[in-house]
């Protein structure tokens, strides 16, 4: 759950990555989740956003309180490698 949105921060984001509207009738975590892969798609992370000042990763940090790299679900873990068993 997220406990802060920054609604201006938001708006910019759907105004940049807004096709056809596909953005403003998502619940909250679907717009959030579309907007962090439209950074990654187009590599923008370190980019400037805008005239703000700082890169889209800080912008998206400061819109949603979550950093840029967080998944939505947890990796799962690495299967053990049995090589030691073939020996």
């Amino acid at each position: 759950m997220l406990v802060r949105v920054d609604h201006d921060l938001e708006l910019d984001f759907v105004r940049e990555f807004s096709v056809g509207g596909q953005l403003g009738n998502l619940s909250i975590d679907d717009r959030r989740d579309r907007i962090r892969t439209a950074i990654y798609a187009h590599q923008l992370m370190h980019k400037p956003f805008r005239d703000s000042g700082i890169d889209y990763a800080t912008a998206y940090q400061r819109c949603y309180s979550q950093p840029l790299e967080m998944r939505r679900h947890p990796r799962a873990k690495p299967k053990p490698d049995n090589t030691d068993d073939l020996l």
